[in-house]
């Protein structure tokens, strides 16, 4: 009888600056189910406390996370997608602690006064109905790459003293966490399956029109879900891009309206999606710019406030303004979401039975997205199932 557990790869570990890249070597003694990245950052001096600009977060801030093996990159995406993935998989935010407060001593806890954001990002190498790969045999089987397995991380914090985190790269830290099982024999994992997610394409909206992405093509891989993220500050879902069709060989194989699409996949992943902002509050009115296109109020509470606050959505997708307020007073605001912000999942093994997937190895699989805004930021994220040595 094989005993998964949790391992602690990395405890405490500093970024070595403000901004750049690293590579953190992983161990490979144990087939990996998955990983838990959790990033923490202290906030500035006075406040992390923007108004009316994007907001510093610690998602925003890790513009890549990369799992490789020399030339074959199994994962490869942005903090910001990375968790979109796992809230369509888990039907929730990951673990998420955002704060204004001003940055003080951390506590080891997610006390939100201490001004230390932290934020998780789970690394997934498995099914959710299959968590340690017995029955589907997904899972990464690590001691394949002995020796030669990373995680690369690209960062970029802004820095001030009132909007943004403390400079210095102790104040930007990680922990790493691995849901390992042991060893099989070498015939044994040359036999699993992995999960591979990587971004196939960005580019920006136009006006009008439709634009035709090719994905990619291989006789070894199927494709599992098919992931578009769109955004444009102040601008609602469904408008840039209007409608999408996945066509296999010339043939339609799914297609749909934006919004549909993303309450189909809300619907099947019983999505529960908030998010708890802990305020500081700049002046008498602030705009806070939330990246979820059509927010939801769910909740607000003055923890120490000295006039009575109230808050409103304004008509421009996901800003919302905080009013009847006074500088420095600190609130508690929690925001909702009736689908996965930004996104919309074409999801072609809805039972995790891993037999209704798409075969890549066919002469053209295509996305056609249908602009209808120009301006939004897209990405395209495939994912799919692939042997082992094909990374």
């Amino acid at each position: 009888m094989t005993v998964p557990k949790w391992i602690q790869l990395y405890k405490n570990r500093s970024l070595g600056a403000d901004s750049g890249t690293e590579t953190f070597p992983l161990k490979t003694n144990d087939q990996i189910c998955e990983l838990l990245l959790t990033v923490r950052a202290k906030n500035g001096a006075t406040a992390n406390a923007p108004d009316a600009v994007a907001m510093p977060t610690i998602e925003s801030s890790i513009t890549g996370v990369q799992i490789s093996s020399g030339a074959a990159i199994f994962k490869s995406y942005t903090g910001e997608i990375n968790r979109k993935l796992a809230t369509h998989r888990d039907g929730g935010l990951p673990r998420t602690m955002y704060t204004q407060a001003a940055g003080g001593t951390y506590a080891g806890n997610d006390d939100p006064a201490l001004g230390w954001m932290s934020y998780d990002f789970p690394i997934r190498f498995n099914l959710k109905s299959d968590p340690y790969g017995n029955r589907s045999n997904v899972i990464f089987p690590a001691p394949l790459y002995a020796g030669v397995l990373d995680l690369t991380l690209d960062y970029n914090f802004t820095i001030s003293a009132t909007a943004g985190f403390l400079t210095g790269g102790a104040n930007h830290l990680f922990d790493l966490y691995a849901l390992v099982k042991p060893p099989e024999s070498q015939e044994a994992m040359q036999q699993k399956r992995v999960l591979v997610e990587r971004k196939r394409q960005n580019y920006t909206t136009t006006a009008e029109g439709d634009e035709p992405i090719k994905l990619t093509l291989s006789k070894d891989r199927f494709l599992r879900q098919l992931m578009v993220f769109c955004y444009e500050n102040g601008i609602g879902e469904g408008i840039d891009i209007t409608d999408m069709q996945l066509k296999v060989n010339g043939d339609v194989l799914q297609a749909g309206k934006w919004g549909n699409i993303q309450a189909l996949n809300a619907n099947h992943n019983n999505l529960n999606y908030y998010i708890d902002y802990y305020m500081k509050n700049v002046g008498a009115t602030d705009e806070l710019w939330t990246r979820i296109p059509a927010p939801i109020p769910m909740m607000f509470a003055g923890t120490s406030p000295t006039v009575a606050p109230f808050f409103t959505v304004l008509g421009t997708g996901d800003k919302v303004t905080v009013t009847t307020d006074a500088a420095n007073d600190v609130n508690l605001m929690r925001i909702g979401s009736n689908v996965n912000p930004g996104v919309a999942v074409f999801d072609l093994d809805m039972d995790e039975s891993l037999s209704n997937m798409q075969h890549c190895g066919v002469n053209d699989i295509e996305l056609l997205l249908t602009n209808g805004g120009a301006g939004g930021s897209v990405e395209i994220i495939e994912q799919h199932i692939a042997r082992p040595w094909q990374g």
